[in-house]
């Protein structure tokens, strides 16, 4: 049994296999909203911005438990802002027990304690709101009742 292989090199095979190992990363780009958690402080108007932003760093592209970490935090947020959403096509008003009692409510909560808490935060009331962002607008989609964060 004999092949016909090509024993010469083809350069139209060798760019289609550097396409594959390297795509075209345009399927990333944003179609939906993307959700940002914001706090802030009694006697203060100023919004802050909580960071799921993770430093890259080379070891990264085996193993990443801080981007694992952040990613898992943010699919939270996404999950919470999911949760609203049902909410309101089902009921007219929503109330803040209706909300306090979901499991990403609890959950959210729980990432604020401990972001706050790594950035030496020291005020435990705050007010939370879920941001859905795009490259043109921000919408509010939730703004929280003043919480007592307690301890972790």
């Amino acid at each position: 049994m004999t092949t016909n292989l090509p024993t010469r090199f083809q350069f139209k095979i060798f760019v289609n296999l550097i396409r594959a190992m390297f795509p075209n990363w345009n399927f990333f780009d944003r179609i939906a909203y993307g959700f940002e958690l914001e706090f802030k402080v009694k006697n203060s108007y100023k919004w802050e911005r909580i960071s799921f932003d993770q430093k890259r760093l080379p070891l990264g592209l085996f193993i990443s438990p801080n981007c694992s970490m952040a990613l898992a935090q943010v699919n939270i947020l996404e999950h919470f802002a999911r949760d609203i959403q049902e909410l309101q096509a089902i009921k007219t008003e929503i109330h803040s027990k209706d909300l306090e009692d979901l499991t990403t409510f609890k959950m959210l909560r729980s990432i604020l304690r401990v972001k706050l808490n790594e950035s030496g935060f020291e005020d435990k009331v705050i007010q939370f709101k879920i941001v859905a962002c795009d490259q043109v607008e921000k919408i509010d989609v939730y703004i929280s009742d003043w919480i007592i964060l307690g301890p972790i």
